[in-house]
């Protein structure tokens, strides 16, 4: 059943991936000043966004451990960590590209470049401090510690574009959108798309590392055979 289930997340978000993925880069119209540059938007955006929804709930998940000390939710902590990373580096790759082709250089120290990088690698060493434990419970109780600490990152990264002056460019603005309703539709769909990629994605991981702990437990009660 579970797998079934997953399965059919899985149809699901192929079938929304490839319809936002064709109204990102073929049905959206160009903007008027980037033209079909600001495309990269619908790929950036949803990335960041799967970021820091992966590593709020990395959050959730080691206050959990650190409230029940059921080591599932340790071990979601840790896998919607490392899912972070991967969107986090793929919004900040993103958001390079764009940088170079809008301002002439890959990276520009600009605040949001600079506070999503420093996210970025504080999650690192969350994920480092989890590997450099050998022992269980002190692993996972040192590890949703720091979990909890890097989370104030995210905070710094994301009210950087309103508290820090900055060349990033902004979607709401006091005024208003910025970008046409059919750009935005758009770009929630991509959203959507991202969001439920991840959610299998964390799934999947989750179900494979919960089988090789089995397998590692069964090795053990065997004595290493």
């Amino acid at each position: 059943m579970k797998e079934m289930k997953r399965d059919i997340l899985l149809c699901i978000a192929v079938a929304v991936s490839v319809i936002a993925s064709y109204a990102a880069y073929v049905a959206a119209p160009s903007e008027a000043t980037m033209g079909d540059l600001y495309r990269i938007l619908y790929t950036h955006v949803p990335a960041a966004w799967v970021c820091y929804l992966a590593f709020s709930l990395s959050l959730f998940a080691s206050i959990l451990f650190l409230a029940k000390r059921k080591h599932t939710y340790d071990r979601t902590a840790e896998v919607s960590a490392i899912l972070g990373l991967v969107y986090g580096a793929i919004a900040l790759i993103s958001g390079s590209i764009w940088a170079n082709a809008t301002w002439g250089s890959y990276w520009n120290w600009d605040p949001r470049e600079t506070t999503t990088l420093i996210l970025w690698i504080a999650y690192a060493g969350y994920i480092s401090v989890k590997y450099s434990i050998g022992e269980v419970e002190k692993r996972a109780v040192i590890g949703a510690v720091y979990n909890i600490l890097a989370f104030s990152t995210i905070p710094l990264s994301y009210l950087s574009i309103n508290l820090l002056s900055t060349l990033h460019p902004q979607i709401v603005k006091a005024s208003g959108i910025s970008i046409t309703s059919p750009m935005l539709a758009t770009l929630f769909f991509n959203l959507l798309a991202a969001s439920l990629f991840f959610f299998y994605l964390l799934i999947t991981a989750s179900t494979v590392w919960s089988l090789e702990s089995r397998v590692n437990a069964l090795i053990y009660e065997k004595g290493g055979v």
